[in-house]
């Protein structure tokens, strides 16, 4: 080999042995804390739509692939026996109505007659008042001889026949206002009923609504799987609703990558299904468990030889940009993610709690940083 054939091997090692230092010292700053997986897929949280009550589809309103908003009518169910239910429910509400009407006025008028019979046995006294004194001037008269006797024993017959009328109008005044707390009673029933008679009403009537079956959320339809005549029910799916503004990433990661991982890293991800656009995302949770541990049937490795076998901690990933191609992905789609978990922020593995949750986001937050550490 001449000199120039030297040189140039030489130059070419040097330049390979300053290309590898370049790329090692750039492992070292970045690369060993890129923790990249391609176990990962696009999910959505997707509505199943069913019918809460049993009835046949009479219309069908969306097709598969078709963009919905909240509130749009999906399908109309056979609304026939709803409708009869609330008629009838509404017509035993103006009956129960009515004989709250009816017992009012039968208290009114009770009142009417408790008026009635203290006003005769007011009337009543006074005829007995009247005759106690013509039998006590009958009396004195008749000791002076000044009357006969035959006079002094009718007004002693009088008075007691006006005594006897006051005990009778005195019953009676007893009587009507017994009569007056039973008309009371039945009022009380009478409105119990509306209350009984609104709610069956408010029922029969949600009922009814419940034979229109409207999307929940903005989304997509998919899996549509029910057509007009079908019969509907609790436990049948029409269709499925897929939020596609909102999806993200659940990322399988080996157990040995999740040692720096922490709530908000930033990830970059490839998605198979669009490999010139480089989306991104923050890490948004660490699942409490491995796989294995939500599977249906666990492993038990006391039982039987031991194979170590790597576990796999689901990641969830929450999908920032770019804004215009997110509306592009489909859940199950593959892609890789690849967290940057240079930086350890003190926000733990865990999600923050609702605003509304009683438990706190800081409780859980500095709970899973202690763990964490």
């Amino acid at each position: 080999m001449n000199k120039a054939g030297k040189g140039i091997v030489a130059l070419v090692v040097v330049a390979g042995v300053i290309a590898g230092g370049v790329m090692g010292l750039e492992w070292w700053r970045v690369g060993r804390f890129m923790q990249e997986t391609d176990n990962a897929y696009v999910r959505a949280d997707s509505v199943p739509v069913r019918a809460e009550t049993t009835a046949r589809i009479t219309r069908m309103l969306v097709h598969d692939n078709q963009p919905v908003t909240a509130g749009q009518l999906l399908v109309e169910l056979d609304d026939g026996d709803a409708k009869a239910n609330l008629d009838q429910a509404s017509a035993q509400l103006d009956n129960s109505r009515t004989g709250e009407v009816q017992a009012e006025r039968q208290l009114t008028l009770q009142q009417a007659k408790i008026d009635e019979a203290k006003a005769a046995l007011d009337s009543a006294k006074a005829e007995r008042d009247q005759a106690a004194l013509h039998l006590k001037r009958s009396k004195s008269l008749e000791s002076r001889s000044y009357a006969s006797q035959q006079s002094y024993e009718d007004d002693q017959v009088t008075l007691r026949t006006t005594e006897a009328s006051v005990a009778q109008k005195q019953a009676a005044l007893t009587s009507a206002r017994g009569q007056l707390e039973v008309y009371k009673a039945q009022l009380d029933s009478a409105r119990a009923e509306i209350v009984s008679a609104a709610a069956d009403l408010a029922y029969a009537r949600h009922q009814l609504n419940k034979t229109k079956i409207i999307a929940p959320q903005d989304g997509v339809i998919g899996n549509r799987s029910a057509e007009v005549g079908t019969m509907a029910s609790a436990s049948l799916t029409l269709m499925q609703l897929v939020p596609v503004d909102s999806a993200y990433v659940v990322a399988n990661y080996k157990e040995t990558q999740t040692e720096r991982m922490r709530v908000g890293q930033p990830v970059s991800l490839e998605v198979d299904a669009y490999p010139d656009i480089e989306f991104k995302g923050v890490l948004d949770s660490l699942a409490p468990a491995t796989g294995t541990e939500f599977s249906l049937l666990p492993t038990d490795n006391a039982t039987g030889n031991f194979n170590k076998i790597v576990q796999r901690v689901p990641v969830r990933i929450r999908l920032t940009g770019p804004e215009e191609a997110l509306t592009r992905l489909r859940a199950g789609l593959s892609a890789i993610p690849s967290i940057d978990t240079r930086e350890l922020p003190d926000s733990g593995t865990y999600a923050a709690a609702p605003v509304d949750s009683p438990v706190t986001a800081s409780s859980v937050t500095t709970a899973s940083a202690t763990g964490a550490q």
